[in-house]
């Protein structure tokens, strides 16, 4: 099964020559070249349709991303219309967009919902694919009754074996999760989701993933690199209490980016798993991959003068 490949190929890859093979679900027959060029994305999710967020889809364009990753609730009219022109930026700068669906793009009898998977030919709310040594896991979790996630759904058999599959690719260096609900969330308007937690947190570890980027909370949050814990689920294990730089961390650094456009929650506490949080600013994330694919550099800009609020490095041995 090859899904998007219309849509992603060209964007991607028109203007320069393939570092990896597309093959968006199964991630096999990679060729890679002996040298990666740096290459950067950015992700976001609650945008709505408002001057924030089209000052967010400006500033975006202006870090040359190669990839945008829409973390949920996308517009939060009752169309779809106003979002699909508010991103249309996108498209006409040659800058790939990917998307997973929130609690706000069902609508009425699933009509958005269907909008937006027919608008960007998406077979299904879930998928994966591969650019360079990046892999990339899109994950649909705003609407269970809808597009189930527990342990007997389509989506985490897909989840479990996509992750199973990449986890023994020696070309993929760093795997990262995007979707809507947060597992994680400090004090603010939603909790972290406790069934999601307990059913993919394992899994995550099991298979070595690094980031797992997630919206729904207004605010931005941060986690240290952390390890399920299964005496106390709310309690995650801290692996790494440094603050910006980390070396083949174990566990994943959850990142909550809910800053598009949307009004902003209010934080009023921080737990300790939480190493920076912000919510008095709409603002993006941008993530560079750098020095042959083995560094990586998260930074968290705000919308208005594009200055540098959080920054934090990985880096793969």
């Amino acid at each position: 099964m090859l899904y998007f490949l219309i849509l992603f190929t060209p964007v991607l890859l028109a203007q320069e020559e393939p570092i990896i093979r597309q093959n968006l679900v199964a991630g096999s027959d990679i060729t890679m070249k002996k040298t990666l060029p740096d290459i950067n994305f950015a992700a976001v999710g609650d945008f709505g349709c408002g001057d924030e967020a089209n000052r967010t889809v400006n500033n975006i364009i202006t870090k040359n991303p190669r990839l945008v990753l829409a973390l949920g609730d996308l517009s939060y009219s009752g169309e779809t219309g106003c979002w699909f022109k508010l991103v249309s930026p996108f498209e006409r700068n040659n800058i790939a967009l990917r998307i997973v669906v929130g609690s706000h793009d069902i609508g009425k009898n699933s009509d958005k919902y269907d909008q937006y998977l027919n608008h960007f030919k998406m077979d299904k709310p879930y998928y994966s694919f591969d650019y360079q040594n990046l892999h990339f896991l899109g994950m649909t979790t705003g609407k269970e009754s809808l597009i189930p996630y527990d342990n007997a759904s389509d989506q985490y058999q897909f989840v479990k074996n996509d992750l199973e599959k990449t986890h023994g690719n020696s070309n993929i260096d760093w795997i990262i999760v995007f979707g809507f609900t947060p597992l994680y969330s400090t004090f603010t308007v939603h909790s972290g989701d406790g069934d999601l937690r307990d059913l993919y947190h394992p899994l995550f570890n099991k298979y070595g993933i690094d980031l797992v980027i997630q919206a729904h909370n207004h605010n931005y949050q941060r986690t240290y690199p952390l390890l399920y814990n299964e005496h106390i689920p709310s309690k995650p294990i801290i692996t790494d209490k440094n603050k910006e730089k980390y070396s083949n961390p174990k566990g994943e650094i959850f990142l909550t980016v809910g800053t598009a456009g949307a009004d902003l929650h209010n934080l009023t506490g921080q737990k300790p798993f939480i190493v920076k949080q912000f919510d008095d600013s709409h603002r993006f994330l941008n993530i560079d991959i750098t020095n042959n694919g083995k560094k990586l550099i998260s930074t968290f800009y705000e919308n208005r003068e594009l200055s540098v609020k959080d920054r934090f490095t990985m880096i793969k041995n």
